[in-house]
């Protein structure tokens, strides 16, 4: 049973670590895998992406789930789908991803954009990079419309209002 508060309609700040904060997501191929899965799970379970970013031992997103699948479900289902690949390729069993995760439903367009900016600033903050746009794994540079070599998730345009202004 989903114990979190559902809100029909709510933008959701997300977050969600490795079990023991082992960094994983540090290997660019593996970074990449889970980015393909946050994709084709947006695509199949129709929820909206604003924002993502990907850390070596964590990531982040901001979604709007739609109307059939809860924010636990898109997060078991990514989560379940990039574990089963890591295991097999690895040729290992176990736990890959902490058993629970952060979700604060986003209150207003204020919050949503502190929210944005504190996912962007992280690997800067973290000196994984000098610069938010030299990050590969992050939503950033569709934000400032940069381009870019590397692989990148289409967001979603922002509604006009979000969360419960």
């Amino acid at each position: 049973m989903d114990k979190r508060i559902i809100k029909t309609g709510a933008t959701y700040y997300i977050c969600t670590t490795t079990k023991d904060c082992f960094e994983i997501l540090n290997n660019p191929h593996w970074a990449r895998f889970l980015l393909l899965s946050i994709g084709y799970h947006r695509y199949m379970l129709n929820y909206k992406l604003y924002a993502y970013l990907i850390m070596p031992e964590s990531f982040y997103l901001i979604v709007q789930p739609g109307k059939m699948y809860t924010v636990s479900k898109i997060m078991k289902l990514i989560k379940g789908n990039f574990a089963r690949k890591y295991n097999e390729y690895k040729k290992r069993a176990g736990t890959v991803w902490s058993q629970s995760f952060e979700a604060k439903i986003i209150e207003s367009t204020e919050d949503f954009k502190e929210h944005l900016d504190h996912i962007h600033s992280l690997p800067v903050e973290r000196e994984l990079v000098k610069s938010q746009g030299d990050y590969e794994f992050s939503s950033y540079n569709n934000y400032s419309r940069a381009r870019r070599t590397t692989i990148q998730l289409v967001i979603d345009p922002l509604p006009d209002k979000i969360g419960v202004e």
